[in-house]
């Protein structure tokens, strides 16, 4: 599985995170500009061992076979920092990618958890108050530890080749930090899609699942082992065969955006004050931590 050198059948870029953290909209940013190419599968997973790492780099290469001349060929997937629940995902991609850049997209820690648990409540996988799932699910803080994701992969890439930028600049200075990645990937700078006008949601505009759909999902997925990429199955034409439903943003049963109560925000400030400092490390000078660290 490994690729001592470059190899121009495979990305040298890849998006790894953070979820819920603006990773489609600048997903589309990229893929918008002439010179990059962008797999159109966003989440790909290939590094990750419980999704297409069985299938093989063979299979890798496919999801990118047409990128004409494309300087910057890439993929987007947020599972590439959610460690410890993916382990062993910078150590393939260094094995796979010895030179590819990486951006790693951040966000206000505890913001991203309440996007992260509103999400996880839309496509119907919570059911519990946000106080007990913080606490219940380690996930929600762990892709909230960006201190701990980066460091990961500074284990296996020298800093030079990975960019670190805020969900928070993408949105309030979108074409200063866009010329900032184009930059970063070698590709023209001034270059402004039209794509930039927009911002790119997926849990307010992504239709969801009736209750018994998402169980055959659960089970499919986690049960039946010729069925890894179930996701991929169900998230396709399956859904929209059996009723996948979409919910109009004046539904009732949509999830409405709530402030995180200020007991929780407490806790987990302080749960997620020594990461922020580490991130600190590793941010430009004046990086105000989101007024946590």
């Amino acid at each position: 599985m490994s690729a001592p050198s470059r190899d121009p059948s495979l990305p040298n870029f890849l998006v790894i995170g953070a979820m819920r953290s603006g990773t489609t909209s600048l997903f589309h940013y990229l893929r918008a500009h002439p010179q990059v190419w962008m797999s159109p599968l966003k989440e790909v997973e290939f590094f990750i061992e419980e999704g297409n790492w069985w299938r093989g780099l063979d299979w890798y290469r496919r999801r990118f076979g047409d990128r004409s001349k494309a300087l910057a060929i890439g993929e987007a997937s947020t599972a590439y920092a959610k460690y410890p629940e993916h382990l062993g995902v910078p150590e393939r991609i260094a094995a796979c990618l010895p030179d590819v850049r990486l951006i790693y997209l951040v966000r206000d820690p505890i913001e991203r958890i309440r996007s992260h648990y509103e999400h996880r409540v839309h496509v119907g996988s919570e059911r519990s108050p946000l106080q007990e799932a913080v606490v219940r699910e380690p996930s929600y803080v762990n892709c909230s530890r960006y201190g701990l994701q980066l460091e990961r992969y500074l284990e296996w890439f020298p800093r030079e080749r990975i960019l670190v930028t805020t969900s928070e600049e993408l949105r309030t200075s979108r074409e200063k930090t866009m010329q900032r990645v184009y930059e970063f990937l070698g590709v023209d700078a001034d270059v402004r899609p039209d794509a930039m006008q927009r911002e790119f949601y997926t849990s307010q505009g992504r239709a969801t699942y009736p209750p018994f759909m998402w169980s055959i999902r659960r089970f499919v997925k986690h049960r039946v082992p010729v069925a890894k990429r179930a996701k991929e199955f169900f998230d396709s034409g399956i859904p929209r065969s059996l009723g996948r439903l979409s919910v109009p943003s004046s539904s009732p049963t949509r999830p409405r955006s709530a402030p995180v109560p200020d007991s929780v925000r407490r806790q987990l400030a302080a749960v997620l004050r020594e990461d922020i400092e580490r991130l600190r490390r590793y941010m430009p000078e004046g990086f105000g931590g989101w007024g946590i660290g």
